[in-house]
């Protein structure tokens, strides 16, 4: 997806020099990690917020504890384990 063009960037600015361009900022490769979206009821997602509110975390922590239960569930090892054992030895 591009960038949409600034509606103001074809402007001239009083002293005749061009917008600069600003650059993305750089972002840090992380291989080990894979982003994902879910969709979610709005319902749900308020219920999440509460919860997160309520004990002072973020909405990503209560959905990896329950990505944590659903994995020990079904016999796998926890997110913490899986994440110790991908990490490679230094």
């Amino acid at each position: 997806m591009t960038k949409r063009p600034s509606i103001i960037g074809g402007l001239d600015l009083p002293n005749g020099a061009p917008e600069p361009e600003k650059a993305a900022p750089a972002r840090r490769a992380r291989p080990d990690i894979v982003h994902t979206s879910i969709y979610l009821p709005r319902e749900v997602h308020r219920r999440l917020r509460e919860i997160a509110f309520a004990r002072d975390v973020k909405i990503h922590d209560v959905i990896m504890e329950g990505i944590d239960a659903a994995l020990r569930k079904h016999g796998h090892p926890s997110v913490e384990a899986l994440k110790i054992g991908s990490k490679p030895a230094s």
